[in-house]
């Protein structure tokens, strides 16, 4: 999203409470929170009083350049964002429900080809899936993604990491490069990849400027043939796209390679091959070459 906090307040505070009535607050999914340099600690009245807070559009300055107080101005220079604010279990942080906002730190001197930008990003377990299945799962993610200023966003099936490069062992990356719908963590919180997209997935969010420069909502669905393939606008200005009803995982060695998602991914081409070859690109765990091959599995 590459906007400042006060033009997202709304749109994220309407995503968390779109989130949290649909996992619920309690030990087995959302019971702690963790914001700014706070330490994690459990979900309270307090605790979503000072969520609450933060999440208004409302602030002493509107530019960094603005800021009078150095703690303050130290405290966004050491984290790299504005505000952030996360929310998880706990106790058990395999549960798969999280959910993360990010903001930039906003100022004057921005210039619109910067890659800083803000973000939201939520996590639900599989099981969640599979109990309510994919059209109350769309659904939900439409209703989170509807007032949000997004640049481009995505949903489907990722692998979540929690001890990085030692949990890559050489079973588990070839595992990984055998299933091209399995999304993989970049290493790089997700404001490096700026408003390009990233990857093709089971919902594609695309919004300005690249669904102008696809040519639009018409054009995009002309371009898309497979039948498992719908574009839906959204407003005049975003859309989302969804490859098939269910996300899928595809498996290389039964030549499962989600021809739907290749056909997407060669219209998307010229909008994510630039990352690949940045030289700070790297997904956590894999070599350079492991990386890049993943990165274009569904363009070569």
């Amino acid at each position: 999203m590459p906007h400042d906090h006060p033009d997202l307040a709304a749109g994220v505070s309407h995503a968390l409470d779109c989130y949290m009535n649909a996992v619920g607050e309690g030990p087995d999914t959302i019971n702690s929170c963790t914001f700014g340099s706070h330490a994690q600690s459990p979900l309270s009245d307090e605790r979503w009083k000072r969520i609450r807070q933060l999440l208004r559009p409302d602030r002493p300055f509107r530019y960094a350049e603005d800021c009078t107080d150095p703690y303050r101005l130290r405290e966004m220079e050491k984290s790299g964002n504005e505000t952030w604010i996360h929310l998880s279990n706990e106790h058990d942080r395999l549960s798969g429900f999280k959910l993360t906002y990010s903001s930039r730190i906003p100022s004057r001197d921005r210039s619109p080809s910067d890659y800083d930008v803000s973000y939201l990003e939520g996590t639900l377990p599989t099981e969640y899936l599979e109990e309510r299945g994919p059209a109350a799962v769309r659904e939900l993610i439409l209703d989170l993604a509807s007032r949000l200023l997004f640049a481009s966003g995505h949903a489907g099936l990722s692998f979540d990491s929690l001890i990085g490069d030692m949990f890559f062992t050489p079973r588990i990356r070839t595992e990984l490069l055998r299933h091209p719908g399995i999304s993989l963590n970049h290493g790089s919180p997700p404001a490096w990849m700026g408003t390009r997209v990233d990857g093709v997935h089971w919902l594609n969010f695309q919004g300005p400027p690249v669904l102008q420069k696809l040519g639009g909502v018409p054009a995009l669905r002309s371009r898309l043939h497979s039948p498992e393939t719908t574009v839906q606008a959204l407003d005049g200005e975003r859309a989302v796209v969804t490859l098939g009803n269910w996300p899928e995982a595809g498996d290389l060695t039964r030549g499962d390679t989600l021809p739907a998602y290749r056909e997407f991914g060669r219209v998307l081409e010229p909008w994510l091959d630039k990352p690949f070859n940045d030289p700070r690109f790297h997904v956590e765990g894999f070599t350079q070459e492991e990386a890049m091959r993943w990165a274009r599995r569904f363009l070569d």
